[in-house]
């Protein structure tokens, strides 16, 4: 993305000339500090990106006040960590709005994504830029075959040849998390770590780490190193009462976990309320004008 910068350090033309273009389409991306929260009248920001919360309500207002202006609608991410979340508590409060919670991007999230946007890099390459391209694309395609050709390619364009799995908890590198649903409410997490060391053993108490409470307590998620996912995937058989799968997104949780388990020990003492949750997760809510 084509981006320019905005803070107070820059000279007055300077900062002029740099909204003129972010105005005018010259630029798409605009990275500023509070200097860009108020008096800026550019109405058509469809996102605005908040890398932590502010520490008062029309802070808030004002940043995600660049969306959704002039009857259109927008939507406002903000970045946070698991101790900020009492400023988006209170900015929910005084301001009359909800947050929707969401975790970061899957692996696979990432993937459709970039895909879906290198097929738009090669819809816009010119015919005349194509037929240069012709007999090494025939090549790769009596090599390898027509799709997997192109997704080759495709994978290329996006800068996906080599793919990260990371937690949806934390976002660490090299972690799955997994849901682990129960058909009944629990009251501690010590059921669950039963239930698992049913069907995986002992052992298992190494392997996992992280666990919170689903909403409701009628289960919990946790993470794994990815090298045990097929290990645990080929041990564990759902039952009546349980039920083991590999999160796509991050589910609902439990606002303050009643028990930090053993489970916290890898990314946090259970004791500071964290339950490891210790990187970015992320909030976002729509603006309308």
């Amino acid at each position: 993305q084509d981006a320019q910068s905005l803070h107070g350090d820059i000279p007055q033309k300077q900062r002029e000339i740099t909204l003129k273009g972010f105005r005018n389409g010259v630029f798409e991306v605009l990275i500023a500090t509070n200097v860009a929260a108020r008096g800026l009248d550019i109405p058509e920001v469809d996102l605005v990106i908040q890398c932590s919360p502010p520490k008062d309500v029309d802070s808030y207002i004002h940043r995600s006040g660049r969306t959704g202006r002039a009857g259109r609608t927008g939507i406002c991410i903000c970045l946070f960590q698991r101790r900020e979340e009492d400023l988006l508590k209170q900015v929910e409060h005084k301001a009359g709005i909800t947050f929707k919670r969401v975790g970061v991007p899957s692996a696979t999230d990432v993937i459709k994504a970039s895909s879906n946007n290198a097929k738009k890099l090669l819809e816009a390459i010119p015919s005349s830029a194509v037929d240069y391209f012709r007999k090494s694309a025939q090549e790769l395609i009596d090599e390898k075959g027509a799709v997997a050709a192109l997704a080759a390619a495709l994978a290329h364009i996006s800068g996906a040849s080599y793919i990260q799995q990371r937690s949806l908890l934390n976002s660490t590198v090299g972690f799955v998390t997994m849901v682990l649903k129960c058909s009944i409410e629990m009251r501690t997490m010590s059921y669950a770590w039963r239930g698992l060391k049913e069907q995986l053993g002992e052992e298992v108490d190494a392997k996992v780490s992280a666990m919170r409470f689903l909403k409701g307590k009628t289960g919990v998620c946790f993470d794994i190193p990815v090298g045990e996912l097929s290990n645990i995937q080929e041990q564990w058989t759902d039952t009546r009462r349980w039920q083991l799968s590999m999160a796509k997104e991050l589910p609902e949780l439990e606002e303050y976990p009643q028990e930090a388990g053993r489970g916290f020990s890898r990314f946090g003492s259970g004791r500071q309320g964290d339950g490891g949750f210790k990187r970015n997760n992320w909030v976002k809510n729509g603006n309308r004008g």
